[in-house]
């Protein structure tokens, strides 16, 4: 083989700058390597990089896209908000009782991320919370969204983070959102929306860790320093919640008789281990007291957690492809936008209708002729349950009754036109601010 003048002298360079490497690494190989400088926390803005995930496309309904899951055997007559709007302006719409500042009700709700595993119990200030939500985190536990109107308890735990159903929650109720981050993938979901977010890792004012506790428990929120900044930042009025249809009595006479049953005790088939719940009536106060995998649910003052009303909220569950933890469980794509079948609980009876939200606003619960459904005022329990599930309601399995809905595209769905939407590149969003305007 012949070579160049031009490949000698490659040859010697490359030589050169090899012998020149070894030199230098030899002689800076027992010096230490320089700290990485930490600075202080100051991040206000982020932007997260489109995260890599499988080809395969995970199967995906957007937030404000109102999916039908299971029709009415009859279109509904178009309910009228008369009962929702005519409340008293010292009235919390979600719960249905008076409060003594009606400014506190034209706040931004908190929408508090809590955790629900064994060792995540007893929650502190769970009592206190005007809505609870419960709902399937990686298919073998649950874990609770707390949504804290008009009570600011300054200790709010264990903080855990965030899921995809986050995205739908918090725009229903215009809430901030509390959390402490999440996967790549469902923080990239987030920083697509407008919501206030107040992510733990980039707002961490109004978090703290309790004393004595683990890793699991001590992460806490503090409402009232939460307040606070949102004040600061211009984030806590202008808020008007539609909210739930409340009445004190409940007159059976005035309801669809064939909807309308005895519901004592009710079991919710959550894994069993983990975290199956039950609801027993107590004739004396008029409240559901919960059990979880069959022990009494605590809070941490000691008071069993109880419930004026308890809405099973029937909803599709979709598997994906988004890694949640080390162990490589997967997330689960709840879809709690558009329509479906709902079963509200209180007093002692189960009466059975439909949710229903756009997307924008939070649900109305109404039977099948649009007749809104009365709840009990003081707390909810909303417990978001896969459409398959069979609810135990004293002692007889139960389902509810429709079509379920067939396998829907993969791809997103542009509300505007139906069409499989573009794909969202990523974008700046602000930590814990919305846009202007909105």
């Amino acid at each position: 083989m012949r070579f160049s003048v031009r490949h000698i002298r490659y040859g010697i360079l490359v030589g050169l700058f090899m012998g020149m490497v070894a030199v230098v690494s030899a002689c800076g190989s027992n010096r230490p390597l320089p700290p990485t400088p930490t600075s202080e926390l100051s991040v206000v803005v982020f932007a997260t990089e489109e995260p890599q995930v499988d080809p395969t496309p995970t199967e995906f309904i957007p937030a404000d896209t109102p999916e039908p899951v299971s029709p009415p055997t009859s279109e509904p007559e178009a309910a009228t908000d008369t009962a929702v709007f005519d409340r008293s302006a010292d009235v919390n719409p979600l719960t249905g009782l008076p409060v003594s500042d009606p400014a506190i009700l034209e706040r931004r709700p908190f929408m508090i991320r809590l955790g629900n595993d064994p060792e995540a119990r007893p929650q502190v200030a769970l009592t206190e919370a005007d809505v609870v939500y419960e709902e399937l985190v990686e298919w073998w536990v649950t874990r609770f969204t707390a949504v804290y109107l008009g009570n600011d308890p300054e200790t709010i735990a264990p903080i855990r983070s965030a899921r995809l159903i986050n995205q739908q929650l918090t725009t229903q109720y215009d809430a901030a959102l509390v959390n402490s981050g999440g996967s790549d993938e469902v923080r990239w979901e987030l920083s697509q929306t407008d919501i206030v977010n107040l992510d733990e890792f980039y707002v961490p004012s109004p978090y703290f860790y309790r004393p004595n506790e683990g890793w699991q428990t001590r992460l806490a929120f503090d409402a009232t320093l939460g307040r606070e900044y949102l004040d600061r930042e211009g984030l806590d009025s202008n808020v008007n919640l539609r909210g739930f249809t409340f009445s004190d009595t409940l007159d059976l006479a005035s309801l669809p008789a064939d909807v309308v049953g005895d519901a004592k005790e009710i079991v919710i088939p959550y894994p069993q281990l983990t975290s199956e719940a039950r609801w027993n009536y107590d004739e004396d106060s008029g409240r559901y007291l919960r059990f979880t995998t069959d022990e009494p649910h605590m809070d941490f003052n000691g008071e069993q957690v109880s419930a004026a009303n308890v809405v099973i909220y029937f909803a599709d569950h979709q598997d994906t492809e988004i890694v949640e933890d080390s162990a490589g469980a997967t997330s689960v794509r709840i879809i709690v936008n558009g329509f479906g079948p709902a079963w509200l609980v209180r007093d002692g009876k189960v009466m059975k209708g439909n949710w229903e939200t756009d997307g924008r606003e939070t649900p109305r619960f109404t039977f099948g002729d649009g007749r809104p459904m009365p709840f009990k005022p003081g707390n909810t329990w909303i417990q978001v349950v896969p459409l398959e599930y069979a609810i135990a309601i004293d002692g007889t399995s139960q389902e509810f009754e429709g079509t379920l809905p067939s396998e829907s595209s993969a791809s997103p769905v542009d509300a505007s036109n139906g069409e499989a939407a573009p794909s969202v590149p990523p974008t700046l969003t602000p930590i814990g601010a919305r846009p202007q305007g909105n």
